[in-house]
């Protein structure tokens, strides 16, 4: 099981993060800088409840949020970010996860998946951490059970509790509190004593995690706001907390936001939700059982045709008995199976009645097709075949769907289906105010992480109770941005109260009125269709912005002026010839060239391992000055341990000489982590060669200064990879397996965070920001008659770039009247440097393959290095391409 595109996004957005705390090593900063990387500044962000500035309730802890909507798979996201975080923390480290879940049947799930090496989240799990994983809960841990300073060690420890089972609130938790002699080899191994609980026992659980300095990890992180508080957190000592959930708390570090229509695109939920309102009771039930029936016998169409069982789920919320004259559950149970469904077929599930505990709701031999409930399918409760919400709330009551809205949203099997109407998922309601219904959908979404703009409705109105305004109902967004859309007049409520009657309901079943409500619903679902796919294409060719940042990014549209001259304008890029000879294709297929492309065949392990360790006194102060840094925002597992230090050098002191070796490479490997598409293999091998050229003074001085010596090693892979994949490029482009492709068009808008003004010809309303002197550059040629207009070129992951041996973003593109594209680099003639003659070389063999009308130059104030241009030579150059 792999990490869906949107998935893979959250968790690059996460190392995103991460990256910037190694860079600042201030959480607030990281956090800060980390948005502006996004085009938003904390300047402009009033009025949003999602992104504010760092909230540092928990001094020294990254404390970040997660934004992931119902049916986004945030438990298998948590899965591959607990790498990303790991892969962050110094090497001595213990592996110890706090994974907190808001609910016992959530707990037992989690505890289940997780400890299951079959399930594809263990299996993730295992394949990072090289299968030293072990899953407890709190009895285990209670009773030591596999559960000692050993295991902590070796492997990766994930303790899988409730929020409510660590308050010290009632008998049971305070167990976690208490002495415990399961537990008694821990406190010799306790590194943080200014971080111990006072007035608690030393061999306590609570204890024993305090000096774990566990990541947290909180699972739909807003059902547990409330039990979470900040005491606890610091009672549990956490290194790094991540939160998870749909809608987040107000003051949540959000760094990352899933749109619905990711979801949609990946297949993982049935959206839009349709939605449609009903004269009464017995109309809902009756088209509630209509549909049911058509969309099972469209699963059975699928099934027959290749696709996988599905058998549709009608969950029907009742009233709670709160009044007796109100629709109970027992008594819809029997007005179903009057109207005709098989006992087998209705089930109940409430909090006092359970009849699906024991019901496998997947399996094909499974008979349930209705099940009646209040509110007891919450978070947790998780079957994809439920397809349809149907409210039996009177007409005058509030239709309380917002609490189980989210559990029809998930589709089965994770793929599109070919018969429509199971992409699919319905509400079907009897209410007068039919607005104040829309609400709790629209409230019910938001709770899921979703937004007004996931479903569509069409109303039927009661003529004969009900005076309606006569504007017509079409979208959601129509109806909320609709100023003539009125709240219904209500001319006597009280006569609304209704009872189930099962005679007309199976006559409205077999009547053409039946059938008829079912056809709408079936068209309404068709053209709903249509529209969503049209619009899932059309921002296929864009990026998507999430609902939650749009009013907080400055975004800047393409001049109408220029919008012809870049409409069928395309920048190629370098692609490589892949599978040739292959026999389905001699030709072979295409791919976007990468660096780690060109490295595929690299022989590390072969390469020459001559370092120079010695250190200069500026390297050595510059470690000092990290290590002395005292603040409440620097990250606490940041800071090295001295303890583990001395004791890791007295270690390896003692080992002999090749195990010495294979212990340091090991870690240094960690160290250095993943080098582009090198095999960690050739990586080992590589690296325990350098160490062999070192002698034991070295080897004990390298055990000192690991970070040090890691750093000059991979400096040296880097220059090594570098020079190869140049070669590689140069050779394959020879053969004319690398060629040039059409690839970038300029984006219809820019989010630049910072913007320049008062420069002719700008491509885009406003640009974004320069230094001086690319500034004084691109003033002088835009005043050039040649030029039509240019642009600055966006930063990493948002502009155009040159890829090959290196990934090259040249700050300026500009168009000349002759019809020449124009990239532009320019420098400051005190940043000449091989990264700028790398960067030369690239740009010539690409205006040399891409054909005639393109062109690249690089700019110095005086011309310094081969191959690039002072400002005189280009503005001559340009000037002349008119």
């Amino acid at each position: 099981m792999e990490l869906k595109p949107y998935q893979q996004t959250v968790i690059n957005e996460l190392a995103e993060f991460i990256g910037w705390l190694e860079k600042t090593e201030q959480i607030n900063l990281a956090y800060e800088r980390y948005w502006n990387s996004k085009g938003i500044s904390f300047f402009d962000l009033e009025g949003n409840n999602y992104i504010k500035p760092y909230d540092n309730s928990i001094k020294g802890v990254p404390r970040v949020t997660l934004k992931v909507p119902t049916a986004g798979g945030k438990t298998f996201i948590a899965c591959n970010a607990l790498k990303t975080i790991f892969d962050s923390f110094p090497l001595d480290k213990p592996k110890v996860v706090v994974w907190f879940v808001p609910s016992d049947t959530i707990l037992q799930q989690t505890i289940k998946n997780l400890s299951d090496t079959s399930h594809p989240y263990r299996q993730k799990i295992d394949s990072h951490f090289e299968s030293a994983v072990k899953v407890y809960e709190k009895e285990a841990l209670l009773q030591g059970a596999s559960f000692g300073p050993t295991e902590v060690k070796e492997q990766l420890s994930i303790l899988i509790l409730s929020v409510s089972s660590f308050s010290a609130n009632n008998k049971d938790s305070r167990k976690a509190y208490q002495e415990n002699g399961y537990l008694q080899e821990f406190p010799q191994t306790y590194q943080q004593p200014d971080k111990l609980l006072p007035n608690v026992d030393e061999t306590a659980l609570m204890q024993v995690i305090n000096q774990l300095n566990p990541v947290v990890l909180v699972d739909e992180s807003h059902n547990v706001e409330s039990g979470l508080r900040i005491e606890m957190l610091n009672n549990i000592n956490p290194s790094f907390i991540l939160d998870l959930t749909a809608t987040p708390r107000e003051k949540s570090n959000v760094i990352s936001f899933v749109d619905a229509i990711h979801l949609k695109k990946s297949n993982m939920v049935k959206l839009p939700v349709i939605v449609y309102n009903h004269q009464d009771t017995n109309e809902v039930i009756s088209a509630a059982i209509n549909l049911q029936k058509t969309l099972e016998e469209r699963a059975v169409l699928e099934e027959k045709n290749g696709g996988k069982y599905i058998r549709p789920i009608v969950l029907f919320q009742a009233q709670p008995k709160s009044n007796e004259d109100n629709i109970t559950f027992e008594k819809i149970k029997g007005q179903l199976i009057a109207s005709g469904i098989t006992e087998e077929q209705v089930k109940i599930k409430t909090s006092g009645k359970d009849e699906i505990s024991k019901e496998d709701l997947m399996s094909n031999e499974c008979k349930v097709r209705y099940i009646i409930t209040v509110n007891a399918l919450k978070e947790g409760w998780d079957c994809p075949f439920a397809y349809i919400l149907a409210s039996l709330a009177n007409k005058s009551s509030a239709v309380d769907v917002e609490q189980i809205l989210g559990r029809i949203l998930r589709q089965p099997y994770v793929t599109k289906h070919k018969q429509d109407l199971l992409n699919f998922s319905y509400v079907l309601t009897s209410s007068s105010n039919f607005i104040a219904t829309l609400d709790k959908i629209v409230e019910g979404l938001n709770k899921s992480g979703f937004s007004e703009k996931d479903y569509r409705t069409n109303e039927v109105l009661n003529i004969e109770k009900v005076a309606f305004s006569t504007a017509e109902v079409g979208s959601f967004e129509d109806l909320f941005t609709n100023s003539n859309v009125e709240e219904p007049i209500f001319e006597n409520p009280v006569e609304f109260h209704e009872e189930i009657n099962s005679e007309i309901v199976k006559e409205i079943i077999n009547s053409r009125k039946g059938q008829s409500q079912l056809n709408e619903i079936i068209n309404l679902a068709s053209q709903t269709n249509e529209t969503f796919e049209k619009t899932i294409e059309q921002l296929d060719q864009e990026d998507i912005i999430p609902n939650e940042l749009v009013n907080s990014m400055k975004t800047y549209q393409i001049k109408e002026l220029f919008k012809p001259e870049v409409k069928d304008l395309s920048l190629p890029a370098f692609y490589i010839k892949v599978n040739q000879g292959s026999i389905f294709n001699d030709e072979g297929s295409l791919q976007l060239l990468s660096k780690n492309l060109l490295l595929k065949e690299f022989p590390l392990s072969q390469q020459e391992t001559a370092i120079d360790f010695s250190q200069t006194s500026s390297e050595m102060f510059s470690i000092d000055l990290v290590e002395s840094k005292k603040d409440e925002y620097v990250p606490e597992y940041k800071k090295e341990n001295n303890f583990v230090k001395e004791a890791f050098v007295k270690y390896i002191s003692r080992l002999q000489p090749e195990a010495k070796i294979n212990q340091l490479a090991s870690r240094i490997l960690r160290i250095i982590r993943k080098v582009d598409a090198i095999p960690e293999q050739e990586l080992t091998k590589y690296i325990t060669a350098v160490l062999n050229n070192l002698d034991s003074d070295k080897l004990a001085e390298l055990s000192h200064n690991e970070v040090f010596y890691a750093t000059r090693i991979k400096n040296k892979i880097d220059n090594l990879s570098d020079s190869y994949s140049e070669r590689q490029f140069g050779n394959l482009l020879d053969k004319g397996s690398i060629i040039c492709q059409d690839y970038f068009k300029f984006p219809k808008k820019i989010s630049p965070i910072n913007t320049v003004k008062g420069i002719t010809k700008n491509l885009y309303e406003q640009e974004g920001e320069m230094n001086d002197f690319e500034k004084k550059v691109i003033n002088e040629i835009a005043n050039l008659d040649s030029v039509i207009f240019w642009h600055r070129n966006l930063e990493r992951g948002k502009g155009f770039y040159l890829n090959g041996f290196v990934n090259h973003y040249p700050d300026f593109i500009l168009k000349t009247k002759n019809g020449k594209i124009v990239l532009l680099e320019t420098k400051g003639d005190d940043r000449d440097n091989s990264d700028s003659l790398k960067k030369i070389r690239l740009g010539e063999k690409w205006a040399s393959k891409a054909g005639d009308n393109f062109r690249y130059f690089m700019v110095f104030n005086n011309a310094k290095l081969d191959g690039a241009k002072s400002i005189s030579e280009v503005l001559d150059i340009i000037g002349g391409m008119k």
